[in-house]
């Protein structure tokens, strides 16, 4: 996380160029205003020729700035590729360096450090904090502090500043040692705090995209598992009418007029019925069927035990629980989360050869000072999942057995019942091999 903290911000899109742009406009309005006013209003005799060229040089930049903008955007427009439209980092970078040493240049002809437009070296440096990475932030205001150091040395004389302290031609005491000093303090601290909030604001609109993007999928997957329960509930009825009629027939099959094709052929259909039937009772899966269940004060063991009660080979899970965690009681759904817990367990046994067990350890943590968590860890004995498969694990009608052995729903309506409980569920490849699943569950004592 530190590493992606650290590269957040390293490339700058257009539209924070055509900001830029749009920015730089206003302070060339502004420099153009303030050298007019400065000059024909106060009369104040400046170094006309000299200040109106680094304002043409900046105007120049600004254009070319604001065309390669523009034109990055109407390609990313026109481009439907996967084209993200970025600016480079370093492009803006060298643009606001630039934007430095012309205000070095403004000042150095407008009478130095005593010019009271010393303090927009600040802008630059909060502006480079906002829309850089912290490297270019720190350059820049390095530069800065630089160039600020440099004009309390050398500068072109104005009248209206003589006998200033921080003239360059003013001997160097306590007054423009203190000035350099504090200012480059406050570079230093406007640098990190406006670069780490940047970089906090960039992550948390990371985030947020991210979180946005799961929900989405989640309402995505909650339709479509609840298509497919609307699909198995209307199939049942004509397949139970079906099942209906294929039993009166059954009855009349027995005669020895019938031909042995038909018998055989109406057992196919028998067969293809229970396989149906079969279907149908993984579409509804119990858990599913269970999330709506109350909860009750229930102990620990008491969901461990109906967990494995069910089970088709319960002498395989080890489990590893101490009296404390088993005795502990808990305000939770005893039928749906052993459901939850038994499609996990069985999953790991599948993924298992039949001679290796799958280990349940159970334990209770402290979460927050007052809240209680139990953890379980499900570790099988089986060769592992793919990047791919842990992916894309819990989504519905996804599965890794064979045809016929597995929906890919229950791990989908498992995560569910955790989430609906406020927990968490995590699967992660074990060393040397197979998959460790970790539950975590809220428990609430009252």
């Amino acid at each position: 996380m530190n590493q992606e903290q650290d590269t957040i911000g390293a490339e700058s899109d257009a539209s924070t160029a055509m900001w830029l742009a749009q920015l730089r406009w206003i302070a060339i309005a502004g420099q153009l205003i303030v050298i007019s006013f400065v000059s024909l209003v106060l009369g104040i005799p400046l170094a006309i020729p000299q200040l109106l060229t680094l304002v043409l040089l900046t105007i120049a930049s600004n254009v070319a700035l604001w065309a390669i903008a523009r034109g990055v955007i109407a390609k990313a427009t026109t481009q439907h590729n996967g084209y993200q439209g970025f600016v480079p980092n370093r492009l803006l970078g060298g643009v606001l360096l630039f934007d430095v040493a012309i205000l070095t240049g403004l000042l150095y002809f407008s009478g130095g450090a005593a010019n009271p437009f010393t303090l927009f070296y600040v802008a630059n440096i909060a502006v480079a904090g906002v829309v850089l990475s912290r490297f270019w932030a720190v350059l820049i205001s390095a530069t800065s502090v630089m160039g600020c150091f440099w004009l309390l040395h050398s500068a072109s004389p104005v009248s209206v500043f003589e006998g200033s302290p921080y003239e360059h031609r003013a001997a160097w005491g306590v007054t423009k040692w203190a000035f350099w000093i504090s200012f480059a303090t406050c570079s230093w601290v406007l640098t990190y705090f406006v670069s780490q909030l940047a970089m906090e604001v960039r992550l948390r609109d990371r985030r947020l995209a991210i979180a946005e993007k799961d929900k989405e999928r989640a309402q995505r997957l909650e339709a479509l598992a609840t298509l497919a329960a609307g699909a198995g509930h209307e199939l049942a009825s004509p397949l139970s009418t079906i099942a209906v009629i294929a039993g009166e027939l059954s009855r009349r099959l027995d005669k020895p007029e019938i031909p042995d094709k038909v018998k055989r052929d109406f057992g196919l259909i028998r067969e293809e019925l229970s396989r149906c039937k079969d279907i149908l009772h993984r579409m509804k899966s119990g858990a599913g069927e269970a999330a709506a269940e109350r909860l009750h004060p229930v102990a620990l063991k008491e969901i461990i035990d109906e967990t494995l009660s069910a089970m088709r080979e319960p002498h395989r899970v080890d489990l590893s629980m101490e009296k404390a965690v088993g005795d502990f009681k808990g305000m939770l759904p005893k039928q749906a989360l052993s459901q939850a817990l038994r499609n996990l367990l069985q999953n790991g046994l599948d993924a298992s050869e039949p001679t290796s067990s799958v280990s349940l350890s159970s334990t209770i943590l402290m979460d927050k000072p007052d809240q209680r968590v139990w953890q379980l860890q499900i570790l099988d004995a089986g060769s592992g999942l793919s990047d791919e498969v842990l992916r894309r694990i819990g989504e519905p009608f996804f599965t890794t057995k064979e045809v016929g052995k597995g929906m890919g729903m229950g791990v989908f309506l498992t995560r569910n019942v955790i989430q609906g409980l406020g927990g968490s569920i995590r699967f992660e490849r074990a060393i040397p091999s197979g998959t460790l699943c970790t539950v975590i569950v809220p428990i609430e004592t009252h």
